[in-house]
């Protein structure tokens, strides 16, 4: 079995790789289903939500940057949350992956989620299908390539990789 430093670095890298295509799928499927490609980027919305709270007004670009640096780190927890459970509960990825989708609904998109009760999606009984399909679609392209790059990492271990180039460098 892994030591827990190789299976943290695995969920990292594993969710922030996750986190570019399911942007990638995302943009594609709003335009696809006629929404505006700004309905796929919930970050910068977030974003401005929580400023707003937080009696603030932040620019364009410190939004895009905020949301950026918020997107990878979601990304990279929600990684660290599956190589935990991982460890402590072996699943296959196509059994992981969606449990670990409807996890991230729940907490995200759902009436109780937080992008819901912060008001940067629409309430779930007002929200058009083809934003839920979307939703969806970006919960389970990101948790599906997690579990699948995770599983591979497994066998291929990144840590290993680095922990051998930091050796050689060393000297």
């Amino acid at each position: 079995m892994a030591d827990m430093r190789t299976v943290l670095v695995n969920g990292a890298a594993a969710g922030l790789a996750a986190g570019i295509p399911q942007v990638l799928l995302t943009q594609a499927e709003a335009r696809l289903l006629g929404l505006p490609g700004s309905q796929a980027d919930i970050g910068p919305r977030f974003v401005q939500r929580v400023a707003e709270r937080l009696d603030t007004r932040p620019r364009r670009h410190e939004r895009w940057l905020l949301a950026g640096g918020f997107h990878f780190g979601y990304a990279a927890a929600w990684g660290l949350v599956y190589a935990l459970v991982q460890r402590w509960r072996p699943a296959q990825p196509h059994v992981g992956g969606p449990l670990l989708a409807a996890l991230i609904y729940a907490l995200s998109f759902s009436p109780w989620g937080v992008a819901t009760q912060t008001g940067t999606e629409r309430p779930v009984e007002t929200r058009p299908t083809r934003e839920t399909l979307l939703h969806w679609t970006a919960a389970l392209s990101f948790s599906l390539t997690l579990a699948y790059l995770y599983a591979r990492l497994e066998h291929w271990s990144i840590a290993r990789l680095v922990s051998a180039v930091y050796a050689r460098a060393k000297g």
